[in-house]
């Protein structure tokens, strides 16, 4: 009588399948706990956008972030968290680019207004950008703006060390507790001891309030497919830094293949040299591929 053997029918043949689970949950077990330090959309009064890769889904609160990864909110607010404590919420109509979603939190203001909110600087620090701006915030709380005519900072709490990246910008400039700055897009940075009246009076109202931990109470969710991304969607980001202009214009072109998406880039992106450099690249391609390859010479 043969024994018994988990992996082993009475015959002694290797039970296969069991093998290849076992395999498969190994490798998958080890990945989880990295997956649940994600960024996570912690909290949302109506679900924002989420933009990965070139796909646009709905995004509940609950859904987990990823590096590259692009949150639009509607009409409310939408609050971002991750692992540190480190907080970024956007005002209605406005845009974020996750740049990293694990352990050195970094994100981009695409447009619209934002505020942050981290921790004691050994453990909260989040790497945050915005037009012209860039500023590693550590132990601090602040509202920032990006528009056409360029990119605001109002320091609530803590102090943080901006840099201005614009030609003959000054580096690492000490915004302090209810210090404004404000880089224009024809003036360096520049420091005021309070906010304007009209910065205030355009402020979204849920900013008045401090940013609160509410990770925990969210539930886990998955984003829904939408659609493809289309011309109109990167054209609302347009105020964005050359920088960030570029990466998003490497992360869409392959839509060029798309005729439709092509032709409304030409209508409403072509005055952006990262889109006009692709459109060039696209046709280049296109036109080598249809070229007739003479196998005489």
């Amino acid at each position: 009588m043969h024994s018994f053997h988990p992996l082993r029918g009475p015959s002694r043949r290797p039970r296969w399948d069991l093998v290849l689970l076992v395999c498969a949950l190994a490798q998958l077990f080890p990945a989880a706990p990295a997956l649940a330090q994600n960024a996570l959309v912690s909290h949302a009064e109506h679900p924002p956008r989420l933009i990965r890769k070139t796909t646009v889904y709905q995004a509940p609160a609950g859904v987990r972030l990823q590096a590259g990864d692009i949150v639009e909110s509607n009409a409310g607010t939408v609050q971002i968290e991750w692992s540190n404590g480190a907080r970024f919420a956007l005002g209605p109509a406005s845009s974020v680019l996750v740049l990293d979603a694990g352990a050195a939190p970094a994100a981009s203001l695409l447009r619209g207004w934002g505020k942050f909110a981290t921790g004691a600087p050994a453990g909260g620090r989040l790497a945050l950008d915005a037009g012209l701006l860039s500023l590693p915030a550590a132990g601090a709380s602040g509202i920032l703006r990006l528009a056409p005519d360029g990119t605001e900072l109002f320091v609530e709490s803590g102090a943080v060390a901006v840099n201005d990246n614009g030609p003959g910008g000054a580096r690492a400039v000490a915004v302090g507790r209810e210090q404004y700055a404000a880089r224009l897009s024809t003036r360096p940075l520049a420091l005021a001891p309070r906010a304007p009246r009209l910065f205030v009076q355009q402020l979204p109202r849920a900013f008045l309030d401090p940013l609160v931990q509410v990770a925990a109470r969210a539930r886990a969710a998955e984003p829904k497919v939408q659609r493809e991304i289309a011309a109109f969607d990167i054209a609302a980001w347009r105020d964005a830094g050359p920088p960030l202009r570029r990466r998003l214009a490497a992360q869409f072109a392959a839509r060029l293949e798309d005729a439709v998406f092509r032709n409304e880039v030409e209508d409403l992106l072509a005055d952006q040299p990262e889109w006009r450099d692709a459109l060039r690249r696209q046709r280049a391609v296109k036109i080598r591929a249809n070229t007739p390859i003479n196998h005489l010479f």
